[in-house]
């Protein structure tokens, strides 16, 4: 495998790395302390343009930590935009050694911006927040099955069992809380975030942990960023359905919920969905317009430095 200069890939599972260059054979190395930091030392001298690497939902995390160390360009990509370039190729088989080679073309293909690793605040932050929400899933699964039960005594567990996760969720919302107020740079952003009435405390931690980017791109390019900006579907006279798609998914859902909340307090964002209903539009349609109404606010609140206001917005 030649990698000098080259864009590489990097499947990663549990035991093992695969790595691979656009040319030549992949090999293999150990998924652990010793073999993750000799693969980046071994990168860092053959000075490669980039390492690509999926969202494997966390097991990429110690990789990027050693290619960050050594100073090695890397980004994270989504595994779905990987496998329809592998497919646009007509790569259709899929093994580690495969995908390893498929990520190295991608990248080469692609050259994506080299991804920005979480400091361990906000790192642990994120860890609060997916945890939350793990357990807000339960609670609403739990929620719907309790009314099947019809065993007294199973029903009452089934309640105690549910109460437990809603008073755990209450202690994870007051140490997310704890840990904003611990860090002035998050304190700051956080407070001004709050002044936008149907911002919350989660609304605003998810804003802090998941979109860094807030306040220092382009309302377009953080409404694309988010996954709000809708996608023209147009083929000679026909003009289909406009639609949003990709982005993330942890942010969409939390402007989902602050815009919801907004629509009833907040007298700009009211205002803007009835207007949008009044035109005819569908509920959904004028929410997600919200959504981005919303974001654009924040995005300019922040790059400005100035809080909310009625006039402002």
């Amino acid at each position: 495998m030649t990698t000098s200069g080259a864009w590489i890939g990097v499947d990663v599972c549990k035991k093992y790395l695969d790595v691979a260059a656009t040319t030549g054979t992949p090999v293999r190395v150990a998924n652990d302390a010793d073999g993750r930091i000799a693969l980046a030392r071994r990168l860092k001298c053959e000075s490669v343009r980039g390492v690509i690497v999926e969202a494997t939902g966390g097991l990429e995390r110690a990789l990027m930590q050693a290619l960050d160390a050594e100073g090695v360009p890397a980004s994270i990509v989504n595994p779905a935009r990987v496998r329809k370039f592998a497919e646009g190729t007509g790569q259709l088989a899929k093994t580690d050694k495969i995908d390893a080679l498929i990520l190295a073309r991608f990248g080469d293909y692609m050259k994506p911006a080299p991804t920005s690793l979480a400091d361990a605040p906000r790192q642990k932050l994120r860890d609060l927040i997916a945890y939350r929400a793990q357990v807000t899933r339960e609670i609403t699964a739990r929620s719907a099955q309790v009314r099947l039960y019809t065993a007294p005594g199973l029903l009452a567990r089934a309640n105690t069992a549910i109460a437990a996760l809603r008073s755990e969720r209450k202690v994870l919302e007051r140490e997310i809380e704890a840990l904003i107020k611990s860090q002035d740079a998050m304190l700051a952003v956080y407070k001004r975030l709050l002044t936008v009435p149907g911002v919350g405390l989660i609304g605003a931690a998810t804003l802090i942990a998941e979109l860094p980017e807030l306040g220092r791109l382009s309302r377009r390019q953080i409404a694309a960023l988010v996954g709000v900006a809708p996608f023209p579907n147009e083929s000679g006279d026909r003009k289909g359905y406009r639609a949003i798609r990709g982005g993330r998914e942890q942010v969409r859902q939390a402007l989902f919920n602050c815009a919801r909340v907004a629509i009833q307090h907040n007298p700009v964002a009211k205002s803007f969905y009835e207007r949008l209903r009044a035109r005819g539009k569908r509920h959904k349609v004028a929410v997600v317009a919200t959504m981005r109404k919303l974001l654009t606010i924040l995005n300019a609140m922040l790059k400005t430095n100035t809080d909310w206001t009625c006039k402002s917005a």
